[in-house]
């Protein structure tokens, strides 16, 4: 568990458990927060909740929790019901995996733990995500060339979403998913014999270790489409 959490944790599960007192079966902390990639100051908190009663009127309840926990960089929780995760486990393998991966029980039983995923339906959304990425990320930065604000948002939140299919990528080919993203980025690479050195900078840009120029940032960028369509390829053959 990241430092100095404990805290926001406790408020995490006080506020939720006092609102839907019985209808609340669990809660759940998952992504960097359970992680050493975790930034204290950039770096959001999400959060998972299983309830009874997902019907508008009683997610009502939980806006004053959004608004004020919102303040100790706490998104809006993801509402699931168990019926709902198992329903789903076909169209959203991979963030259920990513859960399953690394999350945290703030209360209740662990319902990710023993969810079962299919190789195949991984492989298919990892196909997906790849295909639709390389669209977005060449139209968005053909559009935004001069702008680098943009450009840098594009990439850390793409980065966001790609490292959920690296870890598809290893689970269909049967290797062990590591917790934080840069062993995932340096699993992935090894196991598919493609540079992601750029990923590695993503990464560096997206916890702000790393600021480019705008001449550097072009260079980057066509690595990182390049990387992005070799594991599109690799995934459609596979």
């Amino acid at each position: 568990m990241p430092k100095n959490t404990e805290s926001i944790y406790k408020e995490i599960l006080d506020c939720y458990t006092e609102t839907f007192g019985t209808s609340l079966h669990s809660i759940y902390i998952y992504g960097s927060a359970t992680t050493d990639d975790f930034n204290e100051k950039y770096s959001d908190i999400n959060v998972a909740i299983i309830l009874d009663d997902i019907s508008i009127q009683n997610l009502i309840k939980a806006r004053n929790c959004i608004k004020t926990l919102r303040k100790r960089h706490v998104t809006a929780p993801l509402f699931l019901t168990k019926e709902y995760i198992s329903d789903s486990l076909d169209s959203f393998p991979l963030e259920f995996l990513s859960i399953k991966n690394s999350h945290l029980t703030l209360h209740g039983d662990d319902a990710f733990e023993g969810i079962s995923i299919e190789p195949e339906y991984v492989r298919l959304q990892a196909e997906s995500e790849l295909k639709g990425k390389l669209l977005v990320l060449r139209a968005s930065f053909l559009e935004n060339y001069e702008r680098k604000n943009v450009l840098n948002t594009l990439v850390v939140n793409s980065f966001s979403a790609l490292i959920p299919v690296l870890k598809g990528i290893l689970f269909f080919k049967g290797t062990e998913i590591p917790i934080n993203a840069l062993d995932v980025i340096k699993a992935t690479a090894e196991l598919c014999e493609i540079d992601l050195s750029s990923f590695e900078s993503a990464y560096k840009i997206k916890n702000r270790y790393l600021k480019l120029k705008s001449e550097e940032f072009v260079t980057f960028f066509e690595s990182y489409i390049s990387a992005v369509d070799s594991l599109a390829k690799l995934v459609d053959r596979l």
